[in-house]
């Protein structure tokens, strides 16, 4: 917790009496002292920095963070509670001195990272993956070593900023938008004609930037949870502070039995994560897309990074149906040509919930998505303002009806009757997809 420094000034000091020589016969008063300027306040404190938070890349000088493309090392406001916005100070208070967490504020996202020493594995894939990243990370941070054998708890901390805004570029070039495109004040939000909506805020239709918190133990990320989302939780979290108008994606090395201890494990859950928080904020975050489109699209930018790190949504009462089948491709391709049980997409594209998806429905909404994507950007990007970010004629949220929307969208923007999806994409996964 930061110690309250109380501004403090000198007294002023006594002055010496003027004793002027008497004029003769008379008593002569001394004269008054000139008025003398005050002294200036001594400047306020500044809380020492503790040692574990001084970064050794930047040094943290406010001119090496602006090169690196950083706004502050915190404290900054890090979503909300019981109503009413928090700072990282808040949280740092709460978790306690043993946490040593790491703050970074970039364009688009606000990050706390708690993460340990992560050793680059021998393998010539993760460790070819690992190098690259680092090799982007020397031009805006000069002293890094791309050939780093060990990736400290610092240097963790730039990947994961980095990866998050390589992410947004790539979600922002898919969408087919830019920063400008969104309002860059909240307040200002109103209808004018021929104005496409773009949500209620400058971060992808939110107010505020979106929330990253990841942790090594699961103890410290319990103890969040709980204060601050109200949740008891074993699985990592995405959360909506809707008093902010903030998404947050929070998660532990320790969840899903550890695995994500592992950097690339862990970056895979970014992906899937964050991702779907870029989508579901899209043009502001008001109603829930079917989740064939979500759990589709956070699948698609998952295996992107690496196709060995699935992950799946799961409810609390409902655990995923997960297999250990990374090869995804020859599996779908062998689904539909042997005919395998997973749900029809007439079926498939009005859910609303993930509980009950078995694990070959997820790799068919994975695939029906790369056949989507596969057709071009202007396809995929009329189809998702058609379904995203629906208004009013007053510009309030549109949920009505959402599953007919979906459908009339899919016509509109592929020419794809929902009827006949599953032959079209049938052909083209038998075209596209090996065997083994």
């Amino acid at each position: 917790m930061a110690r309250e420094v109380v501004n403090r000034t000198r007294p002023a000091l006594l002055l010496a009496a003027l004793l002027l020589a008497p004029c003769p016969g008379h008593a002569q008063e001394p004269a008054p002292a000139p008025p003398r300027a005050p002294e200036p306040a001594k400047p306020r404190k500044q809380e020492k920095v503790p040692k574990w938070r001084i970064d050794p890349f930047t040094k943290n000088a406010p001119a090496a963070l602006q090169a690196a493309g950083y706004l502050s090392y915190g404290p900054f406001p890090f979503g909300s509670l019981a109503g009413k916005p928090i700072s990282t100070a808040r949280i740092d208070e709460a978790l306690g001195r043993h946490v040593e967490m790491l703050w970074l504020e970039t364009k688009h996202f606000r990050i706390g990272v708690d993460l340990p020493p992560f050793t680059v594995p021998m393998d010539p894939e993760t460790r070819g993956k690992i190098r690259r990243e680092l090799e982007q990370l020397q031009a805006k941070l000069p002293s890094v070593d791309p050939k780093a054998k060990v990736l400290t708890p610092w240097l963790r901390a730039h990947l994961v900023a980095q990866r998050l805004e390589n992410l947004h570029a790539e979600v922002s070039a898919l969408f087919g938008v830019k920063d400008e495109d969104f309002p860059a004040d909240p307040s200002k939000v109103v209808r004018l004609p021929d104005v496409r909506y773009m949500g209620q805020g400058p971060h992808f239709g939110m107010k505020e930037k979106f929330l990253v918190l990841l942790f090594e133990k699961m103890g410290p990320f319990q103890q969040y949870t709980k204060d601050f989302l109200g949740r008891d939780t074993l699985f990592g979290q995405r959360w909506h502070f809707t008093e902010v108008g903030a998404l947050l994606f929070t998660i532990a090395g320790e969840c899903d039995d550890g695995r994500n201890k592992d950097d690339t494990a862990l970056h895979c859950a970014l992906a899937f994560n964050v991702g779907q928080n870029l989508l579901d904020g899209f043009r502001h975050y008001s109603y829930e897309l079917p989740v064939w489109i979500t759990e589709g699209f956070s699948h698609w930018l998952c295996r992107r990074v690496d196709p060995h790190w699935p992950n799946f949504d799961q409810n609390e009462g409902s655990i995923a149906d997960m297999k250990k089948v990374w090869r995804w491709e020859p599996y779908v391709r062998n689904l539909v040509a042997s005919g395998g049980r997973f749900a029809p997409f007439p079926e498939a594209y009005a859910w609303r919930d993930f509980g009950d998806i078995t694990f070959n429905d997820h790799v068919a909404i994975w695939s029906r998505i790369d056949w989507l994507l596969s057709m071009g950007p202007d396809k995929w990007q009329k189809f998702l303002f058609l379904v995203k970010g629906r208004v009013d004629e007053q510009w309030l949220p549109d949920q009505s009806d959402l599953v007919g929307a979906v459908r009339d969208a899919l016509q509109q923007a592929y020419g794809i009757p929902v009827l006949d999806f599953d032959r079209r994409w049938g052909e083209w996964v038998k075209a596209t997809y090996p065997t083994q």
